[in-house]
Parts: C-alpha cells; sequence; structure tokens
C-alpha cells in the first residue's frame, strides 16, 4: 500500500484502522460482560430442569458461545490485519509461520478422517505428519535470520533453556494427561469452544504494554478449564494452536527461536493447568486444584517469555536494570493475566452446576464428588 498512497495518507488510514479496533474492542468489553451474566442467569434458571432440556440448553449455550467468539475474531480480527498489512508490518516470516499452522491443521483433519478407516495408517500418517511439521520447525531456526539489533545473546543458551522449559511442559502434560486420549467429538467440539472463546477474550485488553504482551478479560480461563476437564495432553495441544493463533493475531516475528517461545510453547504451557487434578492431596476441592495448576502454568509461560525477552529483547531494558531483571520485571504482567483468570474461574467454580459440568465433561470418575 506504501507504493500508492503518501504517507499522510496512509498514516490516516492507520490511524482509523487503530482507532475503529480500539473502539469495537471496548464495545466487546462490555457485551462479554452481559453475555456472561445472560449465561450465568440462564444456568441458574434453567438449573432444575430434567436432563433432556438441559442437554438441549448446553448445545445452546456451545452454539452461542461460538457464533459470538467467530463474531468477536471476525471483527477485531479483520481490522487488526488490515492496520498490520497496510502498515507493512507483515512480512514473509509471517507467512511461514502461518503456513505451519495451516499444515498442522489439515494434518490434525486428515488423520481423523483416516483413523476411522485404519488404525495403523493413522499412526504411520501422524508420526509422518509430526516428522514433517518438526523439520519445518527445524529449518525456520536455523534458516531464517534475526533482525537486526534482535541478535540473541547467545543462541546455544537460548536452546538450551527452551529445551528444558519444553521438556518440564512435556513432562507434566504426560503425568497430567488421561489414559484415555481419543478424541471423540465431544472433547474436539470443547476444544474448539475453548479456543474460539480464549482468542475472542484476547482481543478485549484491559492495557497492552509497548513491547507486546496485554493483560486481558481472563483470556486464558476456556484453556485452563478444557486442560482441567480433559487432561493436559489434549490441553496442551488446545493451548499450542492458540499459540499459533496469537500470532497470527499479533504477530511479533524478531527472531525464529523468540517465535516459539512467545506464542506456541508459552500457550502451549497453559495447557498443563490440568496438572492439578492429579494431585491427590486435594482430591475433593476442584477449585484448589484447578488455582493450583493454573498457576503452575502461567509460571511455566512467565519464563517463557523471560527467556525470550533476555536473549532476544536485551537491547529493550530500561534504563537502571541489567537485561535478565528487565526481562523479570517486565513479564510481570503474565502474572497480573493470572490474578484476573483465578479471580473469574473461582466466581465460575463455586457454582455447583458448573463443577458437576466440568469434572463429568470427560466422563470423569469424580462424578460423585461434583455436589461437594
Amino acid at each position: 500500500m506504501k507504493d500508492y498512497l503518501t504517507s499522510a495518507q496512509l498514516e490516516d488510514y492507520l490511524d482509523f484502522f487503530g482507532e475503529a479496533t480500539d473502539v469495537v474492542a471496548t464495545i466487546a468489553l462490555y457485551v462479554t460482560i452481559a453475555f456472561f451474566l445472560f449465561i450465568a442467569i440462564y444456568a441458574v434458571v434453567i438449573r432444575n430442569r430434567d436432563e433432556i432440556y438441559l442437554k438441549g440448553a448446553r448445545k445452546l449455550i456451545a452454539g452461542l458461545t461460538i457464533g459470538y467468539s467467530v463474531g468477536v475474531i471476525a471483527t477485531i480480527g479483520s481490522l487488526k490485519i488490515l492496520k498490520d498489512v497496510w502498515g507493512g508490518e507483515i512480512n514473509t516470516n509471517y507467512w511461514l509461520i502461518v503456513a505451519l499452522l495451516v499444515f498442522a491443521v489439515l494434518a490434525c483433519i486428515g488423520c481423523l478422517v483416516i483413523k476411522k478407516y485404519s488404525q495403523r495408517a493413522f499412526k504411520i500418517t501422524a508420526w509422518a505428519c509430526l516428522a514433517v511439521g518438526v523439520a519445518y520447525s527445524v529449518v525456520l531456526l536455523f534458516v531464517i535470520k534475526p533482525e537486526e539489533d534482535y541478535v540473541p545473546l547467545s543462541s546455544w543458551q537460548m536452546y538450551l533453556f527452551s529445551a528444558i522449559l519444553v521438556g518440564v511442559i512435556v513432562t507434566l502434560a504426560l503425568l497430567g494427561g488421561k489414559k484415555d486420549t481419543q478424541y471423540n467429538a465431544k472433547s474436539l467440539t470443547y476444544a474448539a469452544v475453548c479456543i474460539a472463546l480464549s482468542f475472542a477474550l484476547s482481543y478485549i485488553k484491559f492495557f497492552s504494554l509497548p513491547q507486546g504482551g496485554s493483560v486481558t478479560f481472563a483470556s486464558l480461563l476456556p484453556l485452563a478449564l478444557y486442560s482441567y476437564m480433559f487432561g493436559t495432553r489434549r490441553g496442551l495441544i488446545a493451548g499450542i494452536v492458540y499459540g499459533f493463533l496469537q500470532f497470527i493475531q499479533s504477530p511479533q516475528f524478531y527472531e525464529p527461536m523468540q517465535v516459539l517461545l512467545d506464542y506456541p510453547i508459552a500457550f502451549g504451557a497453559i495447557g498443563v493447568a490440568g496438572i492439578g487434578r492429579k494431585f491427590t492431596f486435594m482430591k475433593n476441592d476442584v477449585i484448589a486444584q484447578f488455582a493450583t495448576g493454573t498457576i503452575i502454568a502461567v509460571v511455566l509461560r512467565y519464563f517463557a517469555h523471560v527467556i525470550s525477552g533476555y536473549y532476544v529483547f536485551s537491547s529493550w531494558a530500561m534504563e537502571g536494570y541489567t537485561a535478565l531483571s528487565w526481562a523479570f520485571v517486565y513479564n510481570l504482567f503474565t502474572i497480573v493475566d493470572l490474578v484476573i483468570v483465578l479471580v473469574m474461574g473461582v466466581l465460575v467454580l463455586l457454582s455447583r452446576q458448573v463443577r458437576w459440568m466440568v469434572l463429568t465433561a470427560d466422563s470423569a470418575p469424580e462424578l460423585q464428588t461434583a455436589n461437594n
């Protein structure tokens, strides 16, 4: 667009898209609060109805949630992407990451279709797709050069600490995952609802930081609840998908490993929030399990951003801080995000009906404890 518009015209268009995005996001904040209040009141009103009615009501709520989320994503997302395109902020590296996401989505769909016909073919296809995805990621890491002024302080140290963090996340995902990892229609539907709702809520921001990062209206709550309901293995995958979507929404590409740390790794960590359900010493306390698991997940996300901040964004350190201390201080916005998620999560889980739904979402054996 820079070739067809004067600098003044381009600036006017960018200001328009920026202001329009802010207005729509503000409206969406209040509409979202009203939407949640409506759902809460509706749930209270129908709580004593028969199971057939409740089943239909749950489908209605899921449909409304997906519809509302898609509407918010389409509206604000379009304005945001248009602004980035017109401003020349989207380059080839952006589309290379988008290509990885598209491949992952198509691979998952293809594997699910193949699984219906042949378990053996499914395993071969799944491993082949995984190998291609890993190979593509490795190519991105070593072929794409970091932007000037963002060369890591120490590439090998960044890779080492990133590998350790990924190892911790994967270990927790394996430990907290459920034995039955079949992706039935119910778990996929819940995943779609939770990812869409988290993504929609991520557009509703209380404030954004100048160097990236923001505090949102409990955007991580749906993902954390999904992990608690369906296990950390499924939660990890949902978090990774959400991380790639976050990159598409707000791309910050300075160095390949930085992209992986700030998006799929950081948000994939939220997928291990369900680990709290494995803590037997608080087995009958849903709220304590959820809160503990979510704290662990957000702390892992925090360290992903700290590694990225220290090794890639050291030149952005505020005067009076070392690069490391500034990385720790700057990324404390994730803890503010955590507090909001915990407050909203506790309020939601105070409802006996919600606890019952959460505990029985995956036909979990804790059904009898739901009414505690």
